[in-house]
């Protein structure tokens, strides 16, 4: 699979999400630990569910776009006399 790791910053950033959340949800303070443990967690679980969803959609795209055009390529041909 070739799902790329968030950089540094952007992780930060998704674990301060994480710690946010948990508070705005439950009312309980977790610190980097934790949401290290929930962001792992997300990961392992829902990293691939949502890759396989958008590999699953751009070749759908894919099957549209590659239709149209052969469609355009039967409306170029030249009929033969």
């Amino acid at each position: 699979m070739l799902i790329s790791k968030p950089d540094p910053a952007k992780k930060q950033r998704i674990l301060a999400d994480i710690q946010q959340f948990v508070w705005e949800q439950t009312g309980e303070e977790i610190g980097v630990i934790a949401s290290q443990a929930y962001f792992d967690f997300f990961e392992e679980k829902l990293a691939s569910y949502y890759y396989n969803a958008g590999i699953t959609a751009a070749k759908k795209a894919w099957e549209v776009q590659n239709a149209r055009l052969e469609e355009e390529w039967y409306a170029l041909e030249v009929p033969v006399k």
